[in-house]
């Protein structure tokens, strides 16, 4: 499976690859901005499984990475994922408003991001 993760936090991208590589992942594409991703995507014919998406980043937000992700032909059915250490409800809104699949607060200690990484991947699969 084919994860493709855009943090542009250097701790929560290393936490995020190691829950997932923990559950059994090896193909991680990461990227630091939502610029790269989406010229990854619409350049490579490899299409990823499921994205994790930081809301804030810096340059394109990660809510408008997914808008532009929803209305891609070739990322028809992939689910984005909005990741953020904000939990206020109009965010969470702006997230799903804009296509998010779901919307996790970031955890702040490794044994948790496991937990969420786990529950994340575990509703793909319920879905898939």
């Amino acid at each position: 499976m084919t994860s493709l993760i855009i943090e542009d936090s250097l701790i929560d991208a290393t936490l995020i690859t190691d829950a997932l590589t923990a559950q059994g992942f090896d193909d991680l594409q990461v990227f630091e901005r939502a610029e790269d991703a989406l010229a990854y995507i619409r350049s490579d014919a490899a299409r990823p499984d499921f994205c994790l998406v930081d809301s804030r980043l810096p340059g394109m937000s990660g809510t408008d990475f997914i808008k532009l992700v929803k209305a891609c032909q070739k990322m028809a059915g992939v689910p984005c994922i909005s990741l953020s250490t904000s939990n206020l409800k109009d965010e969470i809104r702006i997230a799903l408003a804009a296509g998010a699949d779901g919307y996790f607060v970031k955890p702040s200690d490794v044994d948790e991001y496991e937990r969420v990484i786990a529950r994340i991947i575990e509703a793909h699969l319920t879905a898939n």
